[in-house]
């Protein structure tokens, strides 16, 4: 683990537990070492340091290549692990090094849906996280975030982060009983929408936990 990616996560759990009090549940789900694809809903552009911070492992991250471009940002993303990948195209290139950077025992942080969901709502998954896994091999752990979206209530605690992770799964679990597994787009589908439905079940007990919270 690199010194900026160190300090960067240091700095993450400071905020998240003192500006945040975030809640983080699961932890002791998390593998410690293997290719491990960690799906996250995503709505903030705090999710990525925040999910990243809350684990209990170092892990990768994709980010679109025109990040990659500038003087001083482009050596910065690197450092803190993140991948370039050209989004609205298919990049074989990123996706053939984040298959590789799996297979090698890493850990690598996507979200399934894409891109940022500004409504703080789930929405259907995109095929990439199923190719990748199928591909790499490796099992994929659900996560879902809540409260990243309202940073401004973070300070009296009018809203709290939540991060929660599930239990680690194969894809042929996510893809459903009896499914083709013949590698493909409809197969790709098929797990990323069991992924979405991992993330919806983590959401629903981040809600009961709110509401006792309130209680």
């Amino acid at each position: 683990m690199g010194f900026l990616y160190s300090l960067g996560r240091f700095l993450m759990s400071g905020t998240g537990q003192l500006m945040a009090g975030w809640d983080v549940t699961g932890r002791e789900r998390v593998p410690r070492t293997g290719g491990l694809l960690v799906a996250s809903n995503h709505i903030s552009f705090w999710d990525p340091p925040l999910v990243g911070a809350a684990l209990p492992r170092a892990c990768h991250f994709l980010a679109k290549e025109e990040l990659f471009a500038t003087p001083l940002i482009g050596p910065l993303f690197r450092e803190i692990n993140a991948l370039p990948i050209r989004r609205g195209m298919a990049d074989l290139t990123g996706l053939s090094r984040a298959v590789e950077l799996l297979q090698g025992g890493r850990a690598l942080l996507l979200f399934p849906e894409g891109t940022r969901m500004r409504d703080g709502e789930l929405h259907p998954a995109r095929p990439g996280v199923g190719m990748l896994a199928v591909h790499a091999g490796v099992p994929i752990l659900p996560c879902c975030i809540s409260g990243s979206n309202r940073p401004g209530q973070w300070w009296y605690r009018g809203t709290r982060v939540r991060i929660s992770f599930g239990a680690p799964k194969p894809w042929q679990e996510l893809a459903g009983p009896d499914s083709d597994l013949t590698p493909g787009r409809a197969l790709y589908q098929r797990i990323g929408d069991g992924v979405m439905r991992e993330v919806a079940e983590l959401r629903a007990g981040q809600r009961q936990a709110a509401t006792r919270g309130a209680a």
